[in-house]
């Protein structure tokens, strides 16, 4: 997968194609110097986040890929890509379903928000500085796996296991880790993981103890927001955000079984509430993800084997 990673390294705008890193069973589709990187099922081809090419490239580099598995009797979807991929999705035959948004910051210009619209933030992160909490980087990883053995052994859903799994030490020349402290014990950590080609970050894994402090967690990225390099970072998806705008008029039919599957999601990985965390810090701007498919009427083979890998 060399030539697909060095396409990440150029092209990866999209922060979950950072997951492209860990292990999993992955097929490349390479055209010029872009790829696809995909999951295979029976009947199925499941591509995820965007196609690493150049932007103009994307509708040439779908249509290839569509056509590829199209000679292996498979259905293809591509998972949370952005708007400009989905147009190019559109006119080259796919419908698009946008499945939520994403929070980005500018690094340069954001600041926690002030008066009454920051005030929940405020008291947070003033809470837990009065506390005594104090924000490291480079935490070691004795302190990490601590964090990460307390919080799931109070974890009450299942963890997912794939390569959607919590793995803040994993590819960690690649990320930088910042650790909240309380008297020198660690009470929470957050991975960013560096995504080269918009010179940013995922802020991939957070995870605290359960008797962290209140605010421990609102001070860590706070703090990590101020403190990290280069032009942007983002959060995690927020499911359903923004649905009601879509470009696809076929939206409509898919809705509701493509809800249904999202908030089984959402009932695992607790997204929805993660989303209105994510909104006290007021992000620069929320940009839309959408999930695509050729035929443009999805068979159920594809939708299930999208399913499969995002529970797995």
């Amino acid at each position: 997968m060399t030539s697909a990673l060095e396409a990440l390294d150029r092209y990866g705008s999209n922060p979950l194609s950072f997951l492209l890193r860990y292990d999993a069973p992955w097929r490349t589709f390479e055209h010029g110097d872009g790829a696809v990187c995909y999951l295979e099922a029976p009947r199925a081809a499941v591509g995820w986040s965007d196609p690493l090419c150049a932007e103009e490239d994307v509708g040439e580099v779908l249509r290839g890929f569509a056509e590829a598995m199209r000679r292996e009797r498979r259905g293809v979807t591509l998972v949370a890509v952005s708007e400009q991929t989905s147009r190019a999705a559109l006119a080259a035959g796919f419908s698009a379903f946008k499945i939520g948004e994403e929070p980005w910051f500018d690094l340069a210009s954001w600041r926690p928000p002030r008066g009454n619209r920051g005030k929940k933030l405020r008291w947070a992160v003033n809470h837990a500085r009065r506390a005594g909490v104090e924000i490291g980087e480079g935490g070691s990883d004795a302190e990490v796996e601590e964090v990460l053995r307390r919080w799931r052994a109070a974890l009450r859903r299942p963890e997912a296991a794939s390569f959607m799994r919590t793995a803040p030490l994993v590819q960690a020349d690649l990320k930088r880790i910042f650790v909240a402290r309380q008297g020198g014990e660690p009470l929470a950590v957050l991975a960013c993981a560096s995504l080269p080609a918009v010179d940013g970050w995922y802020l991939e894994d957070l995870v605290r103890v359960p008797e962290a402090v209140n605010g421990a967690t609102e001070l860590l990225i706070a703090e990590a927001l101020v403190r990290l390099p280069g032009r942007s970072a983002a959060f995690a998806l927020a499911p359903m955000r923004g649905v009601e705008r879509q470009l696809d008029r076929r939206a409509r039919l898919l809705g509701p079984l493509l809800a249904r599957a999202i908030g089984m999601f959402d009932r695992r990985y607790g997204f929805r509430a993660i989303a209105r965390y994510e909104s006290r810090f007021e992000p620069t701007e929320w940009r839309p993800r959408y999930i695509v498919f050729r035929p443009a009427v999805p068979r159920p083979a594809v939708v299930r084997a999208a399913v499969r890998y995002l529970s797995a």
